[in-house]
């Protein structure tokens, strides 16, 4: 009886509810519902209209980041610099060329036949920039989209290798760079890079303080595409393997870090480039270093682009001329013994052709005809049928 009562005390007692209080709640409830469906469309679209221009406004406060229209390069990267200016005694380039530091002829000497081409000078401290002034690299396409690129720096006679500010003159916005150009590629130390804008060329010596990072990387290229074609040279049947193994022996330049196989497959493209430009100034008996196994090793590993830098470009005004990256011509190399390509035309017999096969082998003209490989340019090119490839193929 008593646990009977205990259960009762603590038992939960039901909730009384006002029946008026809870049609109220009902019926307020069913009006909300049929507010919301009863709600008009353009209402709605409205509300979602202001949605979608609050998306809008968010992604318009993203900031693009802020490009030059010329160098193409981020504004607002710590990266970008500014050409800090020439001093008073700078002068233009046509007024630094009358100079009479700058001649290499003598007051006797009348130089009949030498004022036909172009005038050859040496530059250092030199420094290459846009119009704004922001200093930009000249071995990344700008030249060949062209882009006006300038420099400035110490203009010096070409008898006169020194880097010493001395027995030039100052040089003020030069150009612009019609083309930049490789040379020295005839058992040199060094490499030779140079400019040629529309009154003279210019081989560079030194850069200045300021262009030092930039020409570093470009410095690195040329010196292993000098070193690769002088040691394909060498060898038309060298493979990939012991190409790696001679670069990885090579000393580079200072202020540049040693030759490994991934500063091969790095600079590939450029190599590449480099050696289809060597290419094209081959004589009509000369091997293209293009087809040696090094070089197609090399193009298959890296997925290098053939043809990539053969692109022909053209200057603006009257005057077209093609802006591509040559290197060398052949005719500067010392040339070296060749085999005699000389051979008789006289009819004889099976018997006798045998043997003189067997006898004079080395003499006997090679008369197996070359394939294109279909995949540089060279082979892609259409059949002229005049020069010594064409009849070869």
């Amino acid at each position: 009886m008593k646990q009977k009562v205990l259960k009762d005390m603590f038992a939960p007692k039901p909730v009384m509810v006002d029946p008026e209080v809870k049609e109220h709640d009902k019926t307020s409830q069913e009006t909300s519902d049929e507010c919301s469906e009863d709600e008009p469309v353009s209402k709605r679209l409205k509300t979602s209209n202001k949605s979608n221009d609050t998306v809008k406004r968010k992604k318009s406060a993203v900031k693009k980041p802020l490009k030059c229209d010329i160098c193409k390069q981020l504004l607002e990267s710590p990266s970008l610099e500014m050409f800090s200016g020439d001093g008073n005694e700078a002068v233009e380039e046509f007024i630094a060329l009358a100079s009479e530091t700058l001649s290499i002829f003598d007051a006797d000497s009348n130089g009949e036949g030498e004022w036909d081409d172009k005038p050859q000078h040496r530059i250092t401290n030199f420094t290459v920039y846009d119009e704004y002034g922001h200093l930009c690299p000249f071995d990344t396409g700008l030249i060949d989209q062209n882009v006006p690129l300038y420099f400035s720096g110490y203009i010096k006679p070409i008898y006169d290798d020194s880097p010493a500010l001395t027995g030039g003159v100052y040089g003020t916005k030069l150009g612009p760079i019609d083309m930049w150009y490789v040379a020295g590629f005839d058992g040199g130390e060094k490499e030779l890079i140079g400019f040629t804008t529309i009154y003279a060329d210019y081989l560079l010596l030194q850069p200045s303080d300021q262009y030092v990072p930039l020409f570093d990387t470009l410095r690195e290229k040329t010196f292993l595409s000098k070193t690769v074609i002088e040691v394909l040279e060498e060898d038309y049947e060298m493979t990939l393997e012991d190409l790696i193994n001679i670069v990885q022996l090579v000393v580079p330049p200072e202020q540049c870090q040693p030759f490994s196989e991934e500063t091969l497959l790095k600079h590939a493209q450029f190599l590449v480039e480099q050696i289809e430009s060597y290419d094209l100034a081959a004589g009509e008996g000369d091997d293209l270093l293009i087809t040696i196994p090094a070089v197609r090793g090399l193009i298959k590993l890296a997925g290098v682009t053939l043809g990539a830098g053969g692109s022909q470009q053209t200057t603006s005004g009257k005057d077209q001329k093609q802006r591509r990256r040559p290197v060398k011509a052949r005719e500067d190399k010392v040339p070296g013994k060749t085999k005699s390509t000389d051979i008789s035309h006289a009819t004889v017999t099976p018997l006798v052709k045998a043997s003189f096969e067997g006898i004079f082998i080395d003499q006997m003209q090679d008369t197996s005809r070359k394939k294109r490989c279909n995949e540089c340019a060279a082979c892609k090119a259409p059949d002229c049928g005049e020069c010594g490839h064409c009849k070869d193929m």
